[in-house]
């Protein structure tokens, strides 16, 4: 079926009470695409994968599927495999295959269809569904397969759920938000098995690499329509933004023709006689057209940390393990103010533990952690934290208050519920009636009011939508405190870090500065060194270097191009601040407000990188001169 059309829908529409997810909406899915479904949390991302399962049916709209289409979905609601065991959860994946050897049994040797069947076994290598269960397993690092699933952590639950659809391999695989809980191996795995498939695949990610990496098309479903852009998600971006501006013009000039027919209208009797009525006609037939709906950026403050000495969190020499295994073995690090460290790891290697060291809710086995006094810890755990599910939105945030202190700023409750896009209509809304999504603004805005000093997030991206995922980027980037952040999204991890920790092998831990990129380049560096073969016992030592007398001519050049750049970046700052000061700022920059914020927060951030740098180079230098 390579290259044909294997799922079309027309003029689908579909409403959850007042909502509208789906409006007269068309869309058509090619064999051999890998196709990624973004939007808002609550569009109905996940509602239009389960029309396109055969789960849930439009309310008008016409669907047409390829003749004997395989179609297999990503489970979301586990309930019924509570008394199941793993291996038997991921061997329901494959009842195809195990029909088809039901089939091959009962046919005679020779027969032609019997070589047809051995043809689809081979193309799938299924001759053995048990190896193929375990060699899924393996690769997702699944509990023991005969684990009950109610036994499971949600995690782990998620990862047998991908399993069972993986190993289905069917023409069209869906997959909703199939990174989520799961570690960087596993997802390069994924990404790995993802790129050779030979079927289909519609998925929900918010992982930016695994999207760029994966997808050949990106379909977005905006206010109950779907756009289609072929290529990277800059592309989508760089798009959706061309569509936009053409919105905003054509809006722009139906503005201009109503106010030029009213004012005719107004002014001339002629527009009263007969044969004006067509021009009268055009106008209320333009007026009758709704504008561009846009949904606001979510607006995220994290209030301003407090004074942090030169030493925040000491760790030295620390060695821990849980249930006799080690999980941290001699490790020592010392966390200083405007860090932004990347915690990363296999599950289950002790990235949380770690945390739960850091904030001294455990004790190390050995070793020793010293906190200084001024700092206020922050901690956002992977269940985030418990939401009472009969609270409305406004009582859960308010908790009996009209007004938040966000540092020096005094806001309404309502006010702060706006900039985590939950408007009025929207706040009187019971906690357990929101989407998942909607779930993890409210708790990011519940813990974030709080402040502190060293803010600690683990897993802070799961069921972030990908918009609220570059605001939480941007204002993490402008934190001022000590930051620690445990994450599997690597795109994340390069935008927010300045320095990474990472777990390897038998409870070692690597820590440096960079990027989770730099980590990489460093680990692969590491091993293509101790892969290299040994010198010649006979061969003479090699010369000592001489130690250098000056700085190098690539560190001499940036020190030169440092005070420049500074210069230009405090101008800049300069004048955001005095447009900040103006008296009529909110009349003529009220809608810039967020975008002059978020530039402002990058702006400091930056500079302040650059003196650490200018200062480090210029201490290089004097100590080179001495």
């Amino acid at each position: 079926m390579a290259g044909t059309v294997l799922w079309t829908g027309e003029g689908i529409s579909l409403a959850i009470g007042t909502q509208v997810l789906l409006d007269d909406a068309k869309i058509s899915i090619h064999a051999d695409e890998r196709v990624a479904l973004v939007g808002r949390n609550g569009s109905g991302k996940s509602t239009f994968m389960r029309i396109v399962a055969g789960t849930e049916q439009p309310a008008t709209g016409e669907i047409t599927c390829a003749r004997g289409l395989r179609i297999t979905c990503m489970e979301q609601d586990c309930t019924r495999y509570h008394d199941v065991s793993v291996r038997d959860a991921i061997a329901e994946g494959l009842a195809y295959f195990n029909d088809i050897h039901r089939q091959l049994d009962a046919l005679r040797p020779g027969s032609s269809e019997q070589e047809k069947l051995e043809r689809i076994l081979t193309l799938h290598d299924a001759w053995d569904p048990g190896r193929k269960i375990e060699i899924v397993a393996q690769k997702l690092n699944l509990p023991p397969r005969d684990s009950l699933c109610g036994a499971l952590s949600g995690g782990e639950l998620r990862k047998v759920m991908l399993a069972r659809a993986i190993a289905a391999e069917p023409d069209l695989l869906l997959l909703d938000e199939p990174t989520n809980h799961l570690d960087i191996g596993a997802i390069t795995w994924m990404e790995d098995f993802l790129a050779d498939y030979r079927g289909t695949c519609l998925f929900v990610t918010h992982d930016r690499c695994f999207l760029d990496r994966i997808a050949t098309r990106i379909v977005e479903l905006d206010h109950g329509k779907f756009y289609s852009c072929d290529g990277s998600y800059a592309d989508f971006l760089a798009a959706k933004a061309a569509r936009e501006y053409r919105e905003d013009q054509a809006e722009y000039k139906r503005q201009s023709f109503l106010r030029r027919e009213i004012e005719w209208v107004r002014r001339s009797p002629k527009a009263r006689l007969r044969r004006n009525l067509g021009r009268i006609k055009r106008y209320e037939e333009t007026a009758a057209q709704s504008a561009p709906d846009r949904i606001g950026s979510m607006e995220l403050i994290i209030p301003k940390a407090g004074r942090l000495g030169n030493q925040v969190v000491r760790i030295e020499n620390v060695s821990h393990a849980m249930g006799g295994k080690p999980l941290i073995r001699d490790f020592s690090f010392e966390f200083e103010a405007g860090q932004r460290i990347g915690i990363v790891g296999p599950n289950g290697a002790g990235k949380t533990t770690l945390l739960k060291l850091i904030t001294q809710q455990l004790t190390p086995d050995k070793g020793k952690i010293e906190v200084a006094p001024t700092v206020v810890f922050n901690y956002i755990g992977q269940a985030h934290l418990e939401l009472n599910p009969n609270h409305t939105v406004l009582e859960e945030i308010g908790e009996g208050h009209e007004f938040i202190n966000l540092g020096d700023e005094r806001v309404s409750i309502r006010g702060y519920l706006r900039r985590f896009l939950f408007e009025d209509d929207r706040v009187n809304t019971r906690i357990d009636r929101l989407s998942g999504g909607e779930r993890a603004r409210i708790a990011l805005a519940k813990i974030l009011k709080s402040g502190g000093s060293f803010l600690i997030l683990d897993e802070p991206t799961n069921d972030l939508d990908l918009p609220s995922m570059r605001v939480l980027e941007e204002a993490l980037v402008g934190y001022s405190g000590c930051l620690a952040v445990v994450s599997h999204d690597r795109y994340f991890l390069n935008r927010v870090c300045t320095h990474i920790i990472a777990f390897e092998p038998d409870g070692h831990l690597f820590a440096g500065p960079g990027d989770y990129d730099y980590y990489l380049e460093h680990r692969a560096s590491v091993r293509q060194a101790a892969a290299a073969p040994a010198p010649k016992k006979d061969a003479p030592p090699p010369r000592p270097k001489s130690p250098p007398k000056k700085l190098s001519y690539k560190e001499e050049r940036e020190l030169a191009e440092l005070e420049p750049e500074i210069e230009r970046l405090e101008v800049r700052v300069s004048e955001i601040e005095a447009i900040f000061s103006e008296p009529d700022f909110f009349a003529n920059h009220g809608s810039e407000s967020a975008a002059l914020q978020n530039e402002l927060n990058t702006l400091r951030a930056k500079i302040d990188g650059l003196y650490a740098r200018w200062d480090e180079l210029e201490q290089k230098k004097q100590a080179l001169q001495s």
